[in-house]
Parts: structure tokens; C-alpha cells; sequence
């Protein structure tokens, strides 16, 4: 592989700033290049060879010269590794460069401004290299690859949906000057189209799916002349649409004093394929996958994000959110009713009101508007939207009934 010395070019004049090495062997320079250089180094009186014995020696032990080349304040010239030694005078040293080569190396700066004018970005990089087959093979995984947007991966698509898919660089193993110049070839296996070209520099392929299922990508990605296959993570494609479903609150006020569980039940899904199953987050399902519970052991324990996700024969998937629970205990209630059509007074906020008679109808007259309060009889859940709307609109006997309002209110049962 190439193997190069490289000498820094400060933007306020022509000095060597630092020696660093790139890859392969390190040989001789050769008598042109070896003479613009022992020219340069002489205008600014530095001893051109031990400069070139030392960058030699660090280069042979392969030291690290990146940190270095990051903080050159210019502009960096590359200079040829020969294959041939350089010729020698009889006193060892190298023999002088011609003025003719040294007036053409310089005036090839010279017609860019004023040696000691050029700014880092105004001196295109002189790159000359020796040829090997070796590669400089990065260690390590190149990235990971997935549907979506860097920012927005996603697990699920519809058909004829235009996707994305994002190759995410490890920038550990390709470093940040080599972001720009990675290609990669990207191959969608059942997608329109079904491979992609990429240009340099551009992480992401773009492809849709007429036929459902589960599909991936592969990112064919080239960097610092080696190449390696990333394969992106599984996209789920929807076919026949599941609509309808509903989660049911069968209890979410467990009362713990008999030992009851919260439970839901899912409800309502349809689709033109088949519904193959259900599968809960959160909760345990029974044998028919509709009805899920969960224990609760305290009072005002509570069960949040529970979900469940209905499946079709045409790999479609919607997850539906239940609402959540929380528990009571109807031997130590927040607040107590033992008679009909006695109010008792309830603070704001949330509280447990337990009804120790048979009864009908409950209601909560407040004292200002109630819009946005909630009051939970058994399934039966009332968010509140006007400032009249007080009461549980169809009727109301379960033992226990728990209310969250904004305002106080005097409560009572019917």
C-alpha cells in the first residue's frame, strides 16, 4: 500500500510544521521531490536531513500522526514515496536540487498568491503515491442500518409506502474526513426498485413494497478502499388493514380488599384477513387472548401502559393503549356515603368515595365549573366537558365510584 510523508504548510509562510506518515511501507524519497523539500526546509533554516530521518523512523514505527495533522494551521503537501533509493553525493548527502525544478516548484505557489498569503483552502493538496496492492481495511463494524430517519427509525410501513432506509456510520471505525467520501450500494430485496446506486457521501436509499410482509435492506458500504455488507434491521409491511379495536376497562378500580386484579378486554377488531392473535404489554392474557389482568396489592397501586397488539394473516399489526388502573379498598375508603340523598362534601383532586347502601344514580354538585374532571363508576367512565355536566349519565351502583375534580364539590347518591 502507499505509504507518504507529509509536510504542513502554515498560512502565514512557508514552514514545516510537522512530519506525519499515512500507510504502507516507507521508502526513500525520490531526487525531484527530495530536492523541493531540503529547498523549502533551507529557507526557513531547518535541517532538512534530520527532518526527513526522524519523519522516516516514526513513520517505520507506525506512529499515529492524526492529532497532529488536525491542528496544522495550513495547507498539507503529500510527498511521493519513491520505490528507488535516493541517490547520494559522495559525502552522503543528498545532491542539491536543480534551480530550474526548485523555480518551477515554487512558482506552481507562486500562481496561486504571494508565498506566506495563501490560506489553508487556497493551496490544493499535492498528492503524489506509490503503488502496492494492499488496503487499508478499517477495523470493526461500519455502522448499523434501519427504516426510517436517523432522528425517526420505524418498525412498520404500508404498502406503496415510499421508505427510507438510513445506513448510521460507527464513526469509532470510519473516521470523520472519510464521512464524506463512503459509497454505498444498497440492495432491496422485494422492493421497487430493488437496488440503488448511491452517490458519495449519501447514507440513505429510498424504495416501496407492494406485497406485505416482513422485509430488510442490505447497505453495501466502501470505505478507505474496503468494503463491507450491513444488514438493516427487519421492516414490517401491513397488508389488509385491522380496524375497530377498542380497550376495555372491565375493572380498573381492583378493590384489593377482595382481592381483585385489574382488568381489559380487547374489543371490536376487524379485518378483510384473518386475525391470528393477540399479545399483551403489561398484563397476562387468558386462553382467548381478549381478556388480560393484572395484580394489584395495595390500595392506590397502580397499573400503567398496559397495550395490546392484534395481528392479521396478512402481516398487519396495530397496537392499541388501555387506560390505566389504579387500586381501592373499599375497608378504607377516602370518603363514605351511608345514606341516599346526603351529600358529603369532596375536595379536589382524586379520592375514593365508597357507597355502603343500594343505590342507583350518583352525582357531585360543584362548587365552580367541573370541565375536564373525571368520575369513574365501575366501567363507566364520565370525563366532564361543560360546567353542568356533574352527574353519571346512565345509572350508577357499584360500591365504590371514584372521582378526580378540579374544583370541590358536595357529593351524593340516589
Amino acid at each position: 500500500m502507499k505509504k507518504k510523508l507529509l509536510i504542513s504548510l502554515s498560512s502565514f509562510g512557508l514552514v514545516a510544521g510537522f512530519w506525519a506518515c499515512g500507510d504502507g511501507s516507507v521508502e526513500p524519497l525520490n531526487e525531484e521531490t527530495d530536492g523541493y523539500v531540503k529547498a523549502m526546509l533551507e529557507t526557513q533554516s531547518i535541517d532538512f536531513a534530520s527532518q526527513v530521518a526522524d519523519a522516516k523512523k516514526n513513520c517505520a514505527a507506525d506512529v499515529i500522526c492524526e492529532n497532529e495533522m488536525a491542528k496544522a494551521q495550513g495547507s498539507a503537501i503529500q510527498i511521493e514515496s519513491s520505490a528507488a533509493p535516493t541517490p547520494e553525493s559522495s559525502d552522503g548527502n543528498p545532491p542539491p536540487v536543480s534551480s530550474s525544478s526548485s523555480r518551477d516548484f515554487f512558482n506552481n505557489f507562486s500562481s496561486r498568491g504571494p508565498i506566506g498569503q495563501q490560506s489553508s483552502s487556497s493551496v490544493a493538496p499535492v498528492v503524489v503515491e506509490s503503488s502496492s496492492s494492499e488496503v487499508n481495511v478499517p477495523a470493526g463494524q461500519f455502522g448499523t442500518c434501519f427504516a426510517g430517519l436517523s432522528t425517526a427509525p420505524k418498525t412498520s410501513a404500508e404498502l406503496g409506502e415510499s421508505v427510507t432506509w438510513t445506513f448510521k456510520p460507527n464513526t469509532a471505525v470510519i473516521k470523520t474526513n472519510e464521512l464524506l467520501k463512503i459509497m454505498i450500494n444498497w440492495s432491496f430485496p422485494n422492493g421497487t426498485p430493488d437496488s440503488y446506486a448511491g452517490t458519495q457521501g449519501k447514507t440513505t436509499g429510498l424504495t416501496s413494497y407492494s406485497v406485505s410482509g416482513t422485509k430488510t435492506a442490505v447497505a453495501s458500504v466502501t470505505s478507505g478502499g474496503a468494503t463491507q455488507e450491513v444488514s438493516c434491521s427487519p421492516l414490517r409491511v401491513n397488508g389488509q388493514k385491522i380496524e375497530g379495536c377498542k380497550c376495555m376497562p372491565t375493572n380498573i378500580q381492583p378493590d384489593v380488599s377482595k382481592g381483585e386484579s385489574a382488568t381489559w378486554t380487547a374489543s371490536g377488531c376487524t379485518s378483510k384477513a384473518n386475525i391470528i392473535g393477540y399479545t399483551w404489554k403489561g398484563a397476562t392474557a387468558d386462553a382467548t387472548g381478549l381478556v388480560a389482568t393484572a395484580p394489584v396489592a395495595a390500595k392506590d397501586d397502580e397499573v400503567k401502559g398496559v397495550s395490546f397488539t392484534v395481528e392479521n394473516d396478512d402481516s398487519t399489526a396495530v397496537t392499541i393503549q388501555c387506560d390505566d388502573a389504579k387500586a381501592i379498598d373499599a375497608t378504607k375508603p377516602d370518603f363514605l356515603i351511608e345514606a341516599a340523598n346526603t351529600g358529603i362534601e369532596v375536595p379536589a383532586g382524586e379520592a375514593s368515595i365508597t357507597i355502603a347502601i343500594s343505590y342507583a344514580n350518583f352525582n357531585c354538585q360543584p362548587t365552580g365549573s367541573m370541565v375536564g374532571g373525571t368520575i369513574k363508576c365501575g366501567s363507566n367512565v364520565v370525563t366532564i366537558g361543560a360546567a353542568n355536566e356533574w352527574y353519571i349519565n346512565t345509572p350508577c351502583s357499584e360500591p365504590v365510584v371514584t372521582v378526580n375534580l378540579p374544583v370541590p364539590a358536595k357529593c351524593a347518591v340516589y
